[in-house]
């Protein structure tokens, strides 16, 4: 498919995704557009179904529970935190405890000085009367063991629940940054994933940015099926898992698209890392139709970290360089910055 005849059907997509949208009052945000526009696109049947079920006028936060489910980067960027109601709640609740334990503690305190007081200045007073001072600053001191008691239970009781509710935070973190597909990272971790790289000053930046992707899966998809097509994204991100090391990153971050951060490298590298990419594709991904075995195209665009002063500018780099590889079919690779016509 030639890019014009892309660009016919990407506008034809996009005006069945507003016509859609409009039929059934949903709001025109940015993140709408995107869950329809995937949903038309019928990568994911179950996503599709859903969308194709709703009524008409659904509720915005109907809308954004489908796109958090299915990890769309645009819903899952604007997941707002949870509402902290209930640990403000519980950090006021220990106040008020540890306030009348410090209040017991006083009373008790002043109870003692009254009775050193008292024993000091009558000099009469007999067993009876010391006996009578012990059990008065008997009682307060059971109440303030009684209050720090309970300061203690509350602490402990408090202690569980934000342990809880950091496990249950950090669960559905890592749900949010999974791709449901292909269980790798998605488009939201590699984004962060992206910005801790500039974070620290110290950090080392000797990485080298890949944005891969099968070039021609829309073609796939048209001739043998989206089964097929999504059949050829898990066995592409099943190989690519293999290839990367312990410190290297891999993530999913689009239909056929994957981002890879291979850490501890230098320009040198690249075109090795490619061509090692490309055969493990060559050699491990094949599928059998009537027609015979179709190639897997690939398309890769990279960048240097220590040549982009920023997250963004890097990614700009190697998008720059994929977008300039798919005019080179026969090219492993692009690398941002070289110069005269590309070739590996």
């Amino acid at each position: 498919m030639s890019t014009q005849a892309r660009k016919v059907a990407q506008d034809r997509t996009l005006q069945a995704v507003s016509q859609h949208m409009a039929r059934i009052e949903v709001n025109g945000l940015p993140r709408n557009y995107e869950l329809f526009y995937e949903a038309h696109c019928g990568t994911d049947v179950g996503l599709s179904r859903e969308i194709m079920a709703l009524p008409v006028s659904p509720s915005q936060t109907a809308l954004d529970e489908i796109g958090i489910r299915y990890q769309l980067p645009g819903f899952v960027a604007s997941g707002l935190p949870q509402s902290r109601n209930p640990d403000i709640q519980l950090i006021a609740s220990l106040r008020e405890k540890m306030a009348s334990g410090a209040e017991q503690k006083r009373g008790f305190s002043r109870a003692l000085e009254a009775v050193a007081k008292s024993l000091r200045e009558d000099n009469g007073a007999g067993p009876g009367d010391i006996l009578a001072e012990i059990e008065y600053l008997s009682v307060s001191l059971s109440d303030a063991v009684v209050a720090e008691a309970e300061l203690e239970a509350a602490l402990r009781s408090g202690a569980n629940l934000l342990t809880v509710a950091e496990q249950d935070a950090s669960s559905a973190r890592a749900v949010m940054l999974r791709d449901r597909m292909t269980g790798l990272p998605n488009h939201a971790a590699f984004t962060e994933k992206l910005e801790a790289l500039y974070a620290d000053d110290n950090e080392s930046r000797d990485t080298a940015l890949f944005l891969v992707a099968v070039s021609d899966i829309s073609e796939l998809a048209d001739t043998y099926g989206e089964a097929t097509a999504t059949r050829i994204v898990k066995k592409t991100a099943a190989i690519f898992r293999k290839t990367i090391k312990k410190d290297d990153f891999l993530a999913r971050i689009g239909k056929a698209e994957f981002a890879f951060l291979f850490r501890h490298v230098g320009r040198d590298a690249i075109k090795p890392i490619a061509t090692r990419l490309m055969a493990s594709i060559n050699d491990n991904l094949v599928f059998a139709t009537s027609e015979g075995t179709p190639a897997i195209r690939l398309s890769m665009g990279a960048a240097m970290a220590t040549e982009a002063f920023s997250p963004q500018q890097l990614r700009q780099q190697a998008v720059l360089a994929a977008e300039a590889s798919r005019s080179y079919p026969r090219t492993n690779v692009i690398i941002h910055g070289d110069t005269g016509r590309p070739g590996v």
